[in-house]
């Protein structure tokens, strides 16, 4: 009786210290991570009608996918740098209107931006937007709060990609509204990125199409970060001429299309001069006009469906022509890519 007593005790007493030990490292644990994370790792997710959002600094970002379409971001450098030639001209500067547009304030307000030398992170003083800052949730990039309140960026790759290398890469720091739409802090890694596999918020191949581990994602966004995925540029430019963005797009929604793109005879980017007009513009129409030509209930990639993925059924010359305008698309991200190899 006496030995089953002191077992007892101290089988109680392990077990107190057990507790103790836990509640102690628990402590530990939330100190070293510091207010930051964990004032993000108690956020309360709002409602699709009324979202939490957060502002946040770009290199807080984390990609869930390991590729970009690079000429879609060198359109907007392409085009910021035009602009900041002729500033005084211009009334509302395509900078600071994405920066208006991405913090759910709609577009800036005409001649309150066009101040030469006017970096995003640095904007003039007389800088507005017409709304206040989530205003208009849609148009706002989304993120996932993982473990240790670490911010995971689901869209917004491209748009946030070209605030990273704008104004000469001034702008990391840079402070931005975001969209919560799920708070996984709780989970362990594992655990993690088995949910956000199975919630479709995360993109696990490469440039080239391969398949990559979570492991392997970049640990920032950027150009110098994130692959060049040419095929998701070619996508970018078939927008309204071969397919349609959604008003509730699937997440990677131009990641399907790319994937199907690269299986279609004819559609060949290593044959294609993708810094000469013509040369590109033959693609992006061929390209669109097979995405235009599929039916409905065709299953695009990923078990998607054309319809699904912005299909219409119909072919837009007009929106091609619109690309090669002087102040077209393809024109600006062509004569960026030439004003790099100089």
């Amino acid at each position: 009786m006496h030995t089953t007593h002191t077992a007892s005790a101290l089988l109680l007493a392990l077990s107190f210290s057990n507790v103790a030990w836990a509640r102690d490292a628990a402590v530990a644990t939330a100190a070293a991570l510091g207010a930051r994370q964990q004032a993000l790792m108690a956020t309360v997710v709002g409602s699709a009608a009324h979202p939490r959002i957060l502002q946040v600094r770009l290199d807080e970002l984390h990609p869930t996918q390991p590729a970009i379409g690079y000429d879609q971001v060198y359109y907007k450098l392409g085009r910021y740098a035009a602009e900041e030639k002729h500033i005084a001209d211009i009334a509302k500067p395509k900078k600071f209107a994405d920066l208006c547009v991405a913090n759910g304030q709609g577009d800036v307000l005409p001649n309150t931006a066009n101040v030469a030398g006017a970096t995003l992170a640095a904007p003039p003083a007389a800088y507005r937007c017409k709304a206040a800052v989530g205003s208009r949730p849609h148009d706002m990039k989304t993120v996932v709060i993982g473990p240790r309140g670490t911010l995971y960026l689901t869209d917004g790759h491209h748009t946030f990609s070209t605030f990273w290398d704008a104004d000469d890469g001034q702008n990391h720091t840079l402070k931005v509204w975001v969209k919560v739409t799920d708070n996984f802090s709780k989970l362990n890694e594992d655990e993690f990125w088995t949910q956000m596999k199975k919630a479709n918020k995360v993109w696990l191949k490469d440039g080239s199409n391969k398949a990559i581990n979570t492991s392997q994602l970049p640990a920032s966004i950027g150009l110098k970060a994130l692959d060049n995925d040419p095929y998701r540029s070619l996508v970018y430019f078939t927008r309204d001429a071969g397919y349609v963005v959604p008003s509730k797009a699937t997440e990677f929604l131009e990641f399907y299309w790319a994937d199907w793109l690269r299986k279609q005879a004819g559609i060949d980017l290593a044959k294609t001069d993708m810094r000469d007009a013509s040369s590109y513009m033959g693609t992006i129409r061929s390209a669109s006009m097979a995405m235009a030509g599929l039916k409905a209930a065709d299953i695009v990639s990923g078990g998607m469906t054309a319809q699904t993925l912005g299909w219409t059924g119909v072919f837009k010359q007009g929106a091609l022509d619109e690309l090669v305008t002087p102040t077209g698309k393809l024109r600006y991200a062509i004569a960026y890519k030439q004003s790099l190899a100089k």
